[in-house]
């Protein structure tokens, strides 16, 4: 494919990347996302647009050579490597048939959800349920936090109602300060559900399921990403 060339900050392309990156609602009427980076690029299946400083052997619908300060403004990074694309937003799905599923209430940093569905791949969980008061999964820095895991993890987003129905015949536990130490004790299934950084897990599902704590010495907590990867890799395997 003949690539075009883009020299224009006001270039209709490059107002559609920043809007993208920077309005959820947007993201999800066109049902578009943004990535940066040619590694993150290689995880859809398809890419709509890609804009490059340079050659690329990524393939896409539309590709344009453009600029590095056209790069640094549909990107929001001050280095990025040369290449961000446009690629259809993965769809949401059923977690309904999965065992091992992690939940997380009205997380706000999209850092921390990215890491977390990282580290729910890398260590054999089957998919993560998303409160609808949770930062946007499909958030440039929660994309690139991920790195890659929000194509690999199925996801679903919904209502404590919904978490209510996935959870039925499953063992479900709350990370909180203040609830009984884990048990290392095997089991068949389980959702972990993690809370807000500042507020924690809403109090709806602190009277519905058992909460469970990290003993910890010298400091007060942990970040929610640190707790969730060391409650992840307890929970389901083996010793």
């Amino acid at each position: 494919m003949l690539a075009k060339e883009i020299t224009s900050l006001q270039h209709p392309i490059v107002k559609t990347f920043v809007k993208l990156r920077t309005n959820r609602k947007f993201r999800y009427e066109v049902q578009q996302i943004v990535l940066s980076g040619e590694k993150l690029l290689q995880e859809p299946k398809e890419l709509n647009l890609i804009l490059s400083t340079g050659k690329t052997p990524l393939k896409a619908k539309e590709i344009y050579i453009t600029t590095p300060e056209i790069l640094k403004k549909v990107t929001g990074l001050e280095n990025p490597e040369g290449i961000a694309a446009l690629a259809p937003m993965p769809p949401f799905q059923s977690l309904k048939k999965k065992n091992w599923i992690l939940a997380l209430d009205g997380i706000s940093d999209p850092g921390n959800l990215g890491t977390l569905l990282r580290s729910a791949l890398a260590l054999g969980w089957e998919g993560a349920f998303l409160t609808n008061d949770c930062v946007d999964p499909f958030n440039d820095k929660a994309l690139r936090s991920a790195k890659g895991a929000t194509f690999r993890l199925p996801l679903q987003m919904g209502t404590h109602e919904d978490l209510f129905g996935l959870s039925e015949g499953k063992n479900v536990y709350i990370a909180d300060a203040s609830g009984v130490p884990f048990s290392s004790e095997k089991k068949p299934n389980g959702i972990l559900i993690l809370g807000n950084e500042g507020g924690g897990v809403s109090e709806k599902l602190k009277k519905r399921y058992t909460c469970i704590s990290i003993p910890i010495h010298g400091i007060e907590s942990l970040n929610v990403a640190a707790a969730g990867a060391i409650l992840l890799f307890e929970l389901k395997n083996e010793k």
